[in-house]
């Protein structure tokens, strides 16, 4: 019996040190659950809204035929009402010129005065530009009494 009782501890010993004891010994922890795939949708694509500002052109004058075909830069004149260092007043101006004038008004920013400058229509010569300035001056004389001919090479 003695034989059966050191046989039994044996085998207790053997079946404990093996790992089959407790469930908290054996117990493995499961794997973790695998994580869904989740597939990414591009971001929505950003949708830009472009308008332009068309405007009829009216020539004072009629295109001169005997005008050169060659490749020379074409010469424009233009009758700028004014130059802003605040972009606001250059805006407002702008929009008092195109209510009043169905003409092209350009806000151009020259940088190397930091100005604003405010020019309308877009005449063939000196002279149908002059007459345009004079008319402007004439119907608004407290808005565009300082108003001036620029000359534009296209």
């Amino acid at each position: 019996m003695k034989a059966l009782a050191t046989l039994f501890i044996l085998s207790g010993v053997a079946l404990w040190g093996s790992g089959c004891g407790t469930t908290e010994e054996t117990a493995q922890p499961s794997p973790p659950e695998p994580k869904p795939v989740v597939k990414e949708e591009p971001p929505p694509r950003v949708q830009f809204e472009s308008r332009t500002d068309t405007v009829a052109v009216v020539h004072a004058t009629a295109p001169d035929s005997s005008a050169p075909t060659g490749k020379q830069p074409e010469i424009r004149y233009l009758v700028q009402i004014g130059a802003f260092r605040d972009p606001q007043l250059a805006t407002a101006a702008q929009a008092a010129a195109r209510s009043r004038y169905q003409l092209p008004v350009l806000n151009d920013y020259n940088p190397l005065v930091g100005l604003y400058q405010i020019r309308i229509g877009s005449f063939l010569t000196r002279e149908a530009a002059n007459e345009f300035k004079s008319r402007m001056q004439k119907e608004f004389p407290a808005d565009y009494r300082d108003s001036w001919i620029v000359q534009l090479r296209q």
